[in-house]
């Protein structure tokens, strides 16, 4: 009997430990990476694509790349009050200057003024970026993608096995609830005791929603996607952030689904996706579709169902799906019966625009295996198989109960884990929020928000690829 491609599962006990500890490596200081956002070349594309200033009220002292570099290392010192504190320290502000006189020449960095910004400068030009927020979050997505390119993510060019995929050939993508700026859930409130009322500012972007562990979070949803190629935490490239209405149409799912194809769709060497449970069927069927791998988790609801029953000559094998695979059922002389998996010898991809997914199953047999083809990952419509053949018309959601990679083999138990990229992006955007709570209301400042968390996040991540750190005393 052939080996199963995927492999059997490891128990825990027996597991090697895969986490690696925390090193000099990981760390960066804050001069370093505000040197890191400084020579991030895309700052300065994301600047020249801002339209030119009104000419009403008085001319400004900063460009548009003096408040996107403080954008970026708001997320960085996790404030505007402490940003405007440092870049008026000339020290720190010649950090920018250096980046300047890099990018674009020294003409350029010699207008710059002698210190940063103030809060109150950077507050006003606040407004003037929320404006173009989805602009520029639309100009930075292909920026985004093309450094991960540039640091060896989704290679074109290198041998890609469906049945073992790489981490930097995978999406680590998951959703996050981030702290809504303000307690309040309602514009007005009574004091039952005195009858004052009382008027509160709320976050119109903000909604009660439960988080994966069941407890109840008041914030915005936001869909983060990501990679990264090496073991060096620092090094991982965000390529989106979307944020998710309330009530939106299949909800987190489906604009994680909608942004991982994006993704896909420029970039011809990503494989696929890692998700957790959110994505059910119908979210795998749309990715399958298009020609990729979605590693996530069985619904733990998703019970053992009936398939069919395969008769070669004398003998019959009943088959179930169970796990996200076909299984066997095996009957007893006591009387009791067991789901045994059956054997994966391959796993293929056939299409060209649409893609179909099989699982090459090599059922054991007293007679002699028998080799059965059972597509997996994409439901069939009505009008896609005969009359009356469909998984529509059957009733069965194919895509629901068979996964491309199942979950309890080892293929699945190495892949997976890569997933851990995305909560650990969530716990370092919380770290670069205020205590831990967003500091915009509505989904314009907050979409700025996370494109400066994205952008400085991305520059370090540049700058070790690069080579080292950037320039830490700059000269005037």
């Amino acid at each position: 009997m052939p080996e199963d491609i995927f492999g059997d599962a490891v128990p825990p006990a027996q597991r090697t430990p895969r986490k690696r500890a925390f090193t000099d490596k990981d760390r960066r200081t804050l001069q370093e990476r505000l040197a890191d956002c400084a020579h991030n070349p895309d700052l300065y594309e994301l600047a020249g694509m801002l339209p030119p200033p009104g000419r009403i009220g008085r001319p400004r002292h900063y460009p548009d790349v003096a408040f996107l570099f403080f954008l970026a290392a708001r997320s960085v010192l996790a404030s505007a009050r402490r940003t405007a504190a440092h870049l008026e320290d000339p020290e720190v502000w010649t950090t920018l200057k250096a980046g300047i006189r890099a990018e674009l020449g020294a003409a350029e960095a010699a207008l710059l003024p002698e210190a940063g910004p103030t809060r109150s400068q950077w507050l006003h030009a606040q407004r003037r970026l929320r404006e173009h927020s989805h602009e520029l979050w639309d100009a930075y997505r292909p920026l985004a993608l093309e450094q991960a390119l540039d640091q060896g993510i989704f290679p074109e060019d290198e041998t890609r096995s469906w049945s073992s995929p790489q981490r930097h050939q995978l999406i680590a993508a998951d959703g996050t609830v981030l702290k809504s700026p303000t307690l309040a859930r309602a514009s007005q409130s009574v004091d039952m005791t005195t009858g004052e009322i009382r008027n509160h500012r709320v976050d119109p972007a903000s909604v009660a929603q439960i988080e994966g562990g069941g407890a109840e979070v008041f914030g915005p949803k936001y869909v983060f996607f990501s990679a990264r190629k090496d073991e060096n935490y620092l090094s991982r490239v965000f390529l989106d952030s979307r944020y998710v209405p309330h009530l939106h149409p299949g909800g987190e799912a489906a604009v994680a689904v909608e942004g991982v194809i994006d993704i896909m769709s420029a970039a011809p060497g990503c494989m696929g996706t890692l998700y957790d449970g959110a994505m059910r069927g119908v979210h795998r069927d749309a990715i399958a579709r298009y020609g990729g791998l979605v590693v996530n988790k069985q619904h733990k609801g998703n019970e053992p169902q009936f398939y069919e029953t395969l008769r070669h000559g004398r003998c019959t094998h009943e088959l179930w799906t169970a796990n996200g695979r076909i299984a066997e059922k095996a009957h007893y002389a006591d009387g009791s019966a067991e789901l045994v998996p059956v054997t994966i010898k391959r796993l293929e991809r056939r299409g060209v625009r649409t893609f179909r997914w099989y699982h090459v199953l090599a059922i054991p047999c007293r007679h002699g295996a028998h080799q059965f083809r059972v597509g997996i990952g994409t439901t069939s419509r009505k009008g896609e198989r005969a009359p009356g053949e469909s998984d529509e018309e059957r009733g069965f959601h194919r895509a629901e109960h068979l996964q491309q990679i199942p979950e309890f083999t080892r293929t699945h138990q190495l892949v997976y884990p890569y997933r851990s990229d995305a909560e650990s992006g969530h716990a370092q955007l919380d770290a670069s929020l205020w205590n831990g709570r967003l500091i915009s209301y509505g989904v314009e400042a907050q979409q700025l928000l996370t494109l400066g968390f994205v952008l400085a996040q991305n520059s370090t991540s540049r700058a070790l690829h690069q080579g080292g750190p950037a320039l830490l005393k700059p000269t005037a």
